[in-house]
């Protein structure tokens, strides 16, 4: 859909220097130095003189050396890295000329001669990456020679090798067996045809040609052929082609072009095809070899240039025909570095063709000035639509852009209208009318001679076609354009002498509403733009023509709206001329030429709209889009304007949409560059992700429309979210619901939108919402889908709104901070005063409640009695039972079974069928479970058996059923004795069958208390078959069962309790036994002293006593007991070994810790050492392998199990690492899990096990204090003094090392935080708080 636009032919016009009267005879772009070479010479000078134009206008005279006379170059290169000049003459000499970079003279440029061949050459060419020369010689020999010109190869033209096939044969199958095509088939029905006609024809011998392959050619040469030889390279430099013609049979010739690598091999020979000409290029991307064949057509009867394409093997792969006259020759073809333009050069005109879709476009025929002949053509090496025509008076150099010729893309006239140049046809196409996809077109307007430029006007039923030699204007009428069939017909054509001079260049055309066309124009001096009023097109008239003065008009266009024309000067400037007093004012200046802008009308806020800004957008060549001066975005490659939004598309196949009314963010003033390169959320409906390199070609904003094409050439037409929604939101503000419920539907956009765009408006006008849409099927689908989110913060934000909160733009000066602090916090005000928007389920239920409120009303509820059903059904929770009881009031057994069948479409059908079970609703039950996938074995019976129940008894089997004990509990206990025999064992045996003991106590409470006790022992059993002694001794104490009650509280260790109750009377005779047990249990739970209390109390044992009470470290009570029991000598006996004992244990717990703290500190700095000095040697494997030997491979394989720098932080190898696949499993998990409770030496686990096991030694140094205090206290008061000390000494020490090293204990680098959850993603576990160390309490006695 892309048509090219020139927009600049300059010429250079170049005179020689040291002889006169020299023409241009070859021409170099030079890439480095950004300039043109240029060699000047004629056939009677017998002088070389080379020149170098920079774009300044600077010439350097490089070199200027005598030749051989009558000598012709046939290669010239120019390598100004190393500033050396190379001729390839015919005759055979290579020549280099060396130049002085600093200061270039042709008397100090040294010239030689590096190698002559004698037999003179036919073609020469050097590869692109200028490393080899590719000669052919006149002996028919192919060399290929270095950058230095060594020998690399050198091969014969063997005319023996065009015979050889390259085919090659399997060798094996019958021929009965081969597969033959319908042709071969035909054929042979053919041959029986004649056989039984009855003529004398040998039908077995006769030739007969397969329709299905094609004729087989012998090679016969074009009359236009010029005998020539040409070499070709591919894009790459790995191989070329050489053309030439071979005598195959004595007085038998025919052209063939040889494939040959880079180090002389040749790859393949072409197939003979007749008429084939000399012509050959080779397309730089590498598919592609092209020639030209002359060949006559018989349907038209005359004959035809094609061009046709071979492959590297050497067959035919496709052609197209060029269109021109009989006896018209093509003298050379050459491809743009990207491959996607060809270029003919003709006698006095360059033709330029692309092709989309398997169609060959000619877009340009570009005539020289003065129509002098040309001498060769090339494009740019690295700039594709740059290209150089040269004749032998100048060079003029072109640049192009591709360009996309549209009509309007603002409403109403948004058809989508689009114009395809292609020769001298325009093809034309409105996407809203008619999506024809390229190479067709909807309509074609043919006009004599190829087409330069096209326009359409506003109303897309004038068209205004350009070519070298006159503008024709055309109309159609846009409602007869498809049905009537009528193309657009050419009412008039203004001749160039109307409207310019016949020798300027006519280069683009506008049309400016519907009565005004622009056509721009190149002088010899300066460009010029008339304006023709075509309001009566049969007779139009140049109304005025205006000089574009000091610089160039490179682009020239109609405005957005089509009210005014815009164009841009070389230097970047854009201007807006009216058409109507013919004025032109500057609005703006783009830092660089953009290839293609646009001027958009935008107000700063929604209420300025007396004075709009007038602001162009412009995307450079390199992708860079700007807006004015500020750069926007890199990386752009289309743009389109739309009356409301910008939209381009970038490298990274997303198509952008930027806001053109309220945004704030285009008139940021803080000099931040790439305003528009953010990273968008993925429900940003600013962005939307395309196939791989589409571009913009039409917007259709009034449906929401916009087409893109493809590389290949087919064309996608999509609605973006960001159109839909706009469309939606105007819909709902205008209260137009059934549309803008269609609009979604149609594009499956959540229908929330209608209520979470505007819930105050929804509410206040649900009855006309319920009006519009009608249809029940509609409201289900609208209450079915309803999410508990508000999809207008989170799916579907509004950016326009966002892009417009000036609250967000940055603050330059302070008083800008506190006027945007002062705004913010009116906003959160503003905010907080108004009704918040009801969330989650409250949102939905809000909502089917409303929906109920009009739908539950006489006059609608017959009508939708579905949609109230799907109302109860979508709220959250669901309102089953208020459904089901709707349900069951309807009379008709048919309405009932539909009604059912649509609420077990939208709910569980088991649910429901529990649900209508609670209900006590026998026969409705039935009906839902017949809609259910159970079979009636499962629910027959039981419902056939309620039938046969009285009331109570029916609700309690169906409330056991449900599992609904309670409730069946109710109706059991409201049963009479005459219902039940054993009435009472049965609802005690309920009641503990289903643990019902505290509803049944409440039901009994104050009524019965005789049931109520006997739930209660019932209750108290439970509790001690459960474990809970304590609550069951209590409850078997109030109920009088002492012997039980005194088991409880012995198993709960209540002692006192226990020893209490064993105190009475009638049960002295357990009291001792209950002690001991007593004593057993509270030492296991190391309540020392508690034991210690019951052995002198209750078993009078006083040393046991003791014992317990110095196991406690309690020795104050140990040797208070000796002296209040008048036995002193028991403290030298018992307690003295017992404190001694204790002096053991905490000073080998302090000793163990001092060691521990020491030992994990080094680790730890070891650790950190390691992995400060080789991070990849701690983290990974690398610096375990140091000294392996160089002949053995220490490369992890892809099933090797050792563990790498990569598998050891992602879970993943490299192969699962491809696929998103995690090694997550269950049983590595759990290895994992292992690995990290054992803190391995050398994981990434013992950093933190070695932290987390300082903290515990932390917590038990602080548990173990009290005990260390009384301890010393001890030792003290039995004169151990040294012991004493030492305790204390060590404890400081202790607590003191851990107190200096502990924060560098506890600081861990985020990275060994990092851990691999089960996804395989990194995450960080939280950081380990430091501890606080506290002081040792010391005992000043001993602090010395």
């Amino acid at each position: 859909m892309r048509n090219l636009t020139i927009l600049n032919q300059g010429v250079v016009k170049a005179q020689s220097r040291t002889y006169p009267d020299l023409h241009i005879v070859a021409s170099q772009f030079d890439v480095i130095t950004d300039s043109i070479t240029i060699v000047f010479s004629s056939e009677e000078s017998q002088v070389i003189e080379v020149q170098q134009f920079s774009k300044t206008g600077e010439v350097l005279l490089l070199a200027s050396f005598p030749t051989q006379p009558q000598d012709k170059i046939l290669s010239f290169a120019h390598q100004s890295d190393v500033c050396k000049l190379i001729f390839v003459f015919e005759k055979g000499d290579i020549m280099t000329a060396t130049y002085d970079f600093s200061q270039p003279d042709p008397d100090t440029t040294i010239v030689e001669i590096v190698g002559t061949i004698d037999c003179g050459l036919l073609a020469a060419s050097w590869s692109p990456d200028e490393e080899n020369l590719a000669i052919l010689s006149a002996e028919r020999n192919v060399l290929l020679l270095s950058r230095l010109f060594e020998p690399i190869a050198e091969k014969f033209l063997n005319p023996n090798e065009i015979t050889q096939s390259s085919q090659v044969s399997v060798g094996w199958g019958k021929k009965e067996t081969q597969f033959k095509g319908k042709g071969a088939k035909q054929l042979e029905r053919e041959r029986l045809a004649l056989k039984h006609a009855g003529l004398n024809i040998d039908s077995d011998n006769a030739i007969l040609h397969d329709p299905t392959v094609s004729e087989l050619h012998s090679g016969t040469l074009s009359q236009f052929d010029y005998q020539t030889c040409k070499i070709s390279w591919r894009g790459d430099g790995q191989y070329f082609a050489v053309t030439s013609i071979e005598e195959i049979e004595p007085d038998v010739s025919r052209r063939v072009i040889r494939v040959y690598s880079r180090d002389g091999e040749l790859d393949s020979c072409s197939e003979a095809v007749d008429g084939q000409e000399e012509n050959l290029s080779w397309k730089p991307q590498g598919s592609l070899i092209a020639s030209t064949q002359r060949r006559f057509e018989e349907e038209i009867g005359e004959e035809v240039l094609d061009l046709i394409f071979f492959e590297r093997n050497g067959l035919r792969h496709g052609e197209f025909t060029t269109r021109l006259e009989p006896g018209s020759k093509i003298v050379d073809l050459d491809w743009s570095s990207n491959s996607e333009i060809i270029a003919f050069q003709l006698f006095n005109s360059v033709q330029i063709w692309t092709t989309k879709n398997y169609h060959w476009y000619l877009k340009k025929e570009i005539f020289t000035s003065d129509e002098e002949p040309i001498e060769f053509i090339k494009f740019h090496p690295e700039k594709p639509l740059k290209l150089m025509i040269c004749t032998s008076s100048g060079i003029e150099i072109v640049d192009m852009t591709y360009s996309i010729t549209s009509g309007p893309t603002a409403s109403p006239d948004d058809v989508g209208m689009t114009l395809v140049v292609d020769g001298s046809t325009c093809m034309v196409t409105p996407f809203a009318i008619a999506n024809v996809p390229p190479p067709m077109s909807l309509r074609e307007i043919d006009v004599d001679g190829p087409i330069v430029d096209a326009a359409v006007s506003k109303s897309n039923s004038l068209f205004a076609v350009m070519t070298n030699d006159s503008v024709s204007i055309a109309s159609v009428d846009l409602s007869t354009i498809v049905k009537g069939g009528k193309h657009p017909e050419v009412v008039t054509s203004i001749p160039k002498d109307h409207v310019c001079e016949l020798g300027d260049h006519l280069r683009q055309i506008a049309v400016v509403k519907d009565n005004v066309i622009a056509v721009l124009f190149d002088t010899k001096v300066f460009s010029r733009i008339a304006l023709i009023d075509v309001t009566d097109v049969l007779v139009p008239v140049v109304v005025h023509t205006l000089d574009v003065e000091p610089c160039k008009a490179v682009l020239m266009q109609s405005s957005l709206d089509w009210n005014y024309l815009t164009y841009e000067t070389v230097d970047g400037s854009v201007f807006k001329l009216e058409v109507t007093n013919f004025t032109s004012s500057l609005i703006g200046k783009f830092p660089q030429l953009c290839n293609r802008f646009g001027v958009a009308v935008i107000s700063r806020d929604e209420n300025e709209v007396d004075e709009p800004q007038y602001i162009p957008f412009g995307v450079t060549a390199n992708g860079r889009l700007f807006m004015k001066g500020k750069p926007l975005c890199a990386g752009v490659t289309s743009m389109l304007l739309t009356d409301s939004h910008l939209l381009y598309t970038t490298a990274q196949h997303q198509l952008k949409f930027v806001h053109l009314v309220n945004n704030a963010e285009l008139f940021d003033e803080s000099g931040r560059e790439n305003l528009l390169e953010s990273v968008a959320d993925e429900n940003d409906e600013r962005t939307r992700m395309v196939e791989r390199g589409s571009l913009l070609v039409s917007a259709i904003p009034s449906k929401s429309l916009v087409v893109l094409q493809a590389p290949r050439g087919n064309l996608e037409t999509i609605c973006p979210r960001i159109m839909v929604l706009t469309e939606v939101r105007t819909a709902i503000s205008e209260r137009r619901y059934k549309d803008a419920f269609l609009t979604c539907r149609t594009h499956r956009i959540a229908l929330d939108i209608l209520h979470d765009y505007n819930p105050d408006l929804f509410y206040g006008h649900i009855k006309e919402f319920i009006n519009q849409v009608g249809k029940v099927e509609y409201l289900d689908l609208f209450l079915s889908c309803l999410l508990e989110e508000d999809v207008c913060e989170t799916k579907y934000k509004e950016t326009s709104k966002e892009s417009g909160d000036a609250s967000d733009k940055p603050a330059k000066t302070e008083q800008e901070a506190y006027q945007q602090k002062l705004l913010q916090s009116f906003q959160e005000m503003t905010v907080a005063d108004q009704p918040v928007k009801a969330q989650g389920k409250e949102k939905i239920s809000k909502i089917c409640g409303a929906v109920l409120n009009v739908l539950l009303t006489p006059q609608y509820k017959q009508k939708y009695m579905q949609t109230i059903i799907t109302a109860y059904a979508c709220q959250n929770p669901p309102k089953t039972k208020e459904a089901l009881e709707l349900i069951s009031s309807f009379t008709n057994e048919i309405e009932t079974e539909k009604t059912v069948q649509h609420l077990c479409f939208l709910l569980d059908v088991l649910k429901l069928y529990k649900i209508s079970l609670s209900t006590y609703n026998i026969p409705l039950t039935l009906v839902i479970a017949q809609q259910s996938q159970m079979d009636p074995k499962e629910y027959l019976p039981f419902l056939q058996n309620l039938h046969v129940q009285t009331d109570l008894r029916k609700k309690f089997l169906i409330d056991t059923h449900l599992k609904n004990f309670e409730k069946a509990l109710d109706s059991l206990i409201q049963m009479s004795p005459e219902e039940s025999e054993n009435l009472d064992d049965e609802i005690l045996s309920y009641i503990v069958d289903h643990a019902l003991y505290k509803h049944a106590m409440k039901l009994y409470h104050n009524k019965d208390k005789g049931k109520f006790k006997s739930v209660q022992k019932a209750h108290a059993d439970y509790l001690h078959s459960s474990q809970i002694y304590s609550e069951a001794a209590v409850t078997y104490e109030q109920l009088g069962h002492i012997e039980d009650a005194l088991e409880c509280y012995t198993m709960a260790n209540k002692w006192n309790e226990a020893l209490m109750l064993a105190s009475r009377p009638e049960l002295m005779s357990q009291l001792e036994d209950t002690a001991e047990r007593l004593v057993i249990s509270l030492s296991d739970l190391h309540d020392y002293s508690s034991a210690a209390y019951i052995q002198y109390k209750y078993l009078n044992n006083i040393e046991e006593a003791l014992k317990l009470y110095c196991k406690d470290y309690h020795y104050g009570k140990a040797i208070l007991l000796c002296y209040e029991e008048k036995k002193v000598e028991l403290v030298e006996t018992v307690v003295d070994p017992a404190i001694g004992e204790g002096f053991g244990i905490v000073a080998e717990l302090l000793a163990d810790c001092k060691g521990q703290i020491n030992s994990q500190l080094k680790r730890l700095r070891e650790l950190r050492a390691k992995k400060q000095e080789d991070p990849f040697a701690f983290y990974g494997e690398a610096g375990e392998n140091v000294d392996t030997p160089d002949n053995v491979s220490i490369a992890a394989s892809e099933t090797s199990t050792k563990e790498s720098f990569f598998t050891r932080y992602t879970g993943k190898t490299a192969g699962t690492a491809k696929t998103g696949a995690s090694r997550r499993t269950a049983k590595n998990r759990r290895r994992e899990e292992r690995k990290k409770a054992r803190g391995k030496k050398g994981t990434i686990y013992e950093e933190e096990y070695l932290i987390k096991s300082v903290g515990r030694l932390i917590e038990r140094l602080e548990k173990t204090e009290p005990e260390a205090i009384r301890l010393i206290e001890a030792l003290l008061r039995r004169n151990m003094n040294e012991q004493a000390y030492q305790i204390q000494k060590n404890y400081v020490e202790v607590m003191d090392i851990l107190k200096e090293n502990v924060v560098e204990i506890y600081t861990m680098n985020e990275r060994d935080r990092e851990r691999i959850d089960e996804r395989g993603m990194v995450y960080l576990i939280p950081e380990i708080p430091v501890p606080t160390i506290k002081d040792f309490a010391k005992l000043n006695v001993l602090d010395y």
